[in-house]
């Protein structure tokens, strides 16, 4: 599941989270729509890159007013810096509750509380695996540094919308492998097989698949796993061609070009949290 993205201005508020221990950031999200109301766990990311979790309310606030405009307000545990008119970036990654009114604003942070420690595993977590992109050039780099992780038998899929820079991360990829001359998208002809990098990279694009049995009759089964890495681009057209261990890469976008790279391994694939806290000290 993808992580809703909101994006906008910080504004100031009316200051009563500020007096009852609980400060937030309100947004003035650049788009009207809404996701549905509710309390989610979150990870706000500013213009200079800091990445910082965070619980945020979607809706009214039925125990600190009764209007019913809604509100987009986040509380980020242990931040004291200003973000008032700054662009931020706000992911929601998972809904916790419902909005309900409290007894006092006192009963309203004892909940706060509560929700910012089950949110805080999940979006640390998230943040662990994750890598911020300023442009196309550096998501190539990103690609070419992990590269030098991967494995024989490695089955990476990369998901996201059109121009997150799928292609960008495969191609940084490819150089990583030491593959050179041109790395054209696999759009159209599905596969790309690469032989003259230090392993072979067979790059797919699922994204014009309308049955597996497509795939099947072109003989995909040999690079799940295979002799080489193997990179499928809209994974998500056959999701059940893939096999068990693997590594996911979302890529989001955010914007002017920013997007977030996002790292989930499956059954029993290599952790890689080291790979990243290694990548982000050198770039």
């Amino acid at each position: 599941m993808f992580p809703i993205v909101l994006s906008g201005m910080v504004e100031h508020g009316e200051g009563k989270g500020h007096l009852a221990g609980f400060p937030t950031a309100n947004l003035h999200p650049d788009h009207p729509g809404l996701p549905a109301y509710g309390v989610y766990a979150s990870v706000l990311i500013t213009e200079d890159g800091l990445m910082r979790h965070g619980v945020t309310n979607i809706g009214t606030r039925p125990t600190a007013d009764r209007s019913d405009r809604p509100t987009v307000e986040t509380w980020i545990p242990g931040f004291d810096g200003d973000l008032y008119d700054r662009r931020v970036t706000l992911l929601l990654l998972r809904y916790i509750r419902g909005i309900r009114p409290f007894e006092d604003m006192a009963a309203l942070k004892q909940q706060i509380d509560h929700d910012a420690q089950e949110a805080e595993t999940s979006a640390d977590g998230f943040i662990a695996c994750s890598l911020l992109s300023r442009d196309a050039a550096m998501t190539r780099e990103f690609g070419k540094r992990i590269a030098s992780y991967l494995w024989v038998g490695d089955v990476i899929t990369l998901t996201g919308p059109l121009g997150a820079g799928k292609s960008e991360f495969a191609r940084g990829i490819a150089r990583g492998l030491g593959i050179e001359g041109t790395l054209p998208s696999p759009t159209f002809t599905i596969l790309n097989v690469y032989e003259n990098g230090r392993i072979p990279l067979y790059h797919y694009d699922w994204y014009r698949i309308e049955d597996p049995e497509e795939l099947l009759a072109i003989g995909v089964e040999e690079h799940l796993p295979g002799s080489g890495v193997t990179l499928i681009e809209w994974s998500e057209q056959a999701p059940e061609l893939l096999p068990e261990q693997r590594l996911d890469v979302q890529l989001i976008k955010l914007d002017e070009g920013r997007r977030l790279i996002c790292f989930k391994p499956f059954g029993g694939f290599r952790p890689v949290e080291g790979w990243l806290m290694e990548m982000k000290e050198k770039c």
